[in-house]
């Protein structure tokens, strides 16, 4: 079929039914998945492809042992089917937000590290100006949030970029340079030292990641390259809540980053200790889709992180004599 009669059909003759069944087709590799997760019959699903190869005049699908596989063609069409879902969830979501008196919506993608740490001021300053929008945070893994800008299921990603390449069909808008620091109470014995030594540290207690996670990892590497052990925790947390609540209520040292104790909220009640680990650090960017301009809200939401990590560090409040304040950035 010539291309540009394949234009002209296309809006006319495409049914999103076979659309639908082609996605779970792609998605599962198999005719007879598909149908169970549609609740359609086999032979349904397989007239539904017959007729989208029908209308684009192209093999979709050959068959393999163990289900099916796309044929160039497929792989082709995949992302477009999966593009006009991604604009018809996002249409039902306007519409919806319209109808309950709301004026936009933006999808983020985050890390609970860096992001816990200043992404909620900032939303918090994109709320005050607009009340009425809804703001959808995506949790993920970072190649994983890469995945989601490029079917546009997020618009932004705030993310590390330690761990991936984004690539040239990426934007890539550098927020800070983050650092990986030891944290303490502002009461803890260790404040209101001027320096430091790696022994006496590992004498106190710590709260740490369980040791399958990524910010584990990190440190784990960090420290090994200058052949310093890792300490022994008293309390395993995932939870950077909770880790931060042990810092605090608990007396324990722990692991945290530069925005921790220079501009995220709760700053004024931790410190830095005048310990500096020997590690690199790593930049923060907000990540988003080089074809795409970003909405509004987007670029206000981007505004406000760098409107919070540019600012001077506010004064914590008076400490006892010789306790030690958060450190400003570095």
């Amino acid at each position: 079929m010539p291309s540009t009669d394949l234009i002209h059909r296309l809006p006319r003759h495409l049914k999103m039914g076979e659309l639908r069944v082609f996605a779970a087709v792609i998605e599962h590799r198999s005719f007879r998945k598909a149908a169970a997760v549609l609740h359609l019959t086999q032979p349904a699903v397989t007239k539904a492809i017959a007729g989208l190869e029908e209308t684009l005049g192209v093999k979709l699908f050959d068959r393999v042992a163990n289900g099916v596989e796309p044929t160039v063609h497929g792989r082709s069409f995949a992302p477009r089917a999966q593009a006009v879902f991604d604009e018809l969830r996002r249409a039902a979501q306007d519409l919806a937000l319209l109808d309950s008196g709301a004026v936009g919506s933006l999808r983020v993608g985050v890390l609970p590290l860096p992001a816990v740490h200043f992404v909620p001021v900032a939303l918090n300053r994109l709320l005050d100006e607009h009340p009425g929008v809804l703001v959808s945070l995506v949790e993920e893994r970072e190649t994983e949030m890469l995945d989601r800008l490029r079917k546009r299921d997020i618009e932004l990603a705030i993310l590390r970029l330690a761990l991936v390449d984004p690539g040239e069909d990426l934007r890539v808008d550098r927020l800070f340079d983050e650092r990986l620091c030891v944290v303490a109470a502002q009461n803890h014995p260790l404040a209101s030292r001027d320096n430091l030594q790696w022994p006496e540290l590992l004498e106190h207690r710590w709260v740490l990641p369980p040791a399958d996670c990524f910010f584990f990892e990190h440190v784990q590497r960090s420290l090994d390259r200058m052949h310093m052990p890792m300490p022994r925790h008293a309390v395993e947390a995932m939870s950077i809540q909770l880790q931060f609540s042990m810092v605090l209520h608990a007396g324990m040292l722990s692991f945290g980053m530069r925005s921790q104790v220079s501009f995220a909220p709760g700053k004024e009640f931790v410190v830095r200790l005048p310990f500096e680990l020997p590690v690199t650090s790593t930049a923060v960017a907000a990540v988003s889709l080089n074809s795409h301009e970003l909405s509004p809200l987007a670029r206000r939401f981007i505004g406000h992180i760098q409107a919070l990590v540019k600012a001077p560090p506010t004064s914590a409040a008076p400490a006892r004599q010789g306790v030690a304040r958060p450190l400003a950035a570095s």
